[in-house]
């Protein structure tokens, strides 16, 4: 026996998202409240155009909390960022899939997905404790007919 809010997801399903299915790109590091997409609810003919269940994120491939649904305006919602986590290239998965649940007053129910992909940033080089604040000096003494032309440097 299927819970209810999955027989609710399958059992009544009407195109009430629109602009869903799609693909966006953010980039790493991208603080919170960020607008990665937006996107409309429209009620079914039988609903007084008005949402029982406010579009939200049931599942996330990979899971995670780094995005949220907010308002936009009447029937309107944005896809953000959270800053929990920060999106970072390097450290996590490249690519996330968002199932968007919603249900109008009606019962109808719609569930897309909207698939975020975390784009790489170009970052300064970070260095941690004393590589931070030492410096080095380095002298080239001059060359004897014995030495050769080459110097090599290891940082």
């Amino acid at each position: 026996q299927q819970p209810a809010f999955l027989a609710s997801v399958l059992g009544r399903r009407t195109p009430l998202l629109r602009g869903l299915p799609t693909t966006r790109t953010i980039e790493e590091n991208a603080p919170a409240g960020v607008s990665i997409y937006t996107f409309n609810v429209t009620g079914s003919p039988l609903s007084s155009g008005v949402v029982a269940i406010h579009p939200t994120i049931v599942n996330s491939n990979p899971l995670t909390e780094a995005f949220a649904i907010v308002p936009a305006g009447d029937l309107v919602y944005r896809v953000v960022t959270t800053g929990n986590p920060i999106l970072d290239y390097e450290t996590m998965p490249k690519c996330f899939d968002l199932q968007i649940f919603v249900e109008d007053t009606a019962g109808r129910t719609d569930l897309k997905t909207l698939t975020v992909q975390v784009a790489d940033k170009n970052e300064r080089p970070v260095f941690w404790g004393n590589m931070a604040t030492q410096s080095k000096i380095m002298a080239a003494p001059e060359k004897s007919s014995t030495q050769k032309d080459d110097i090599r440097c290891r940082i």
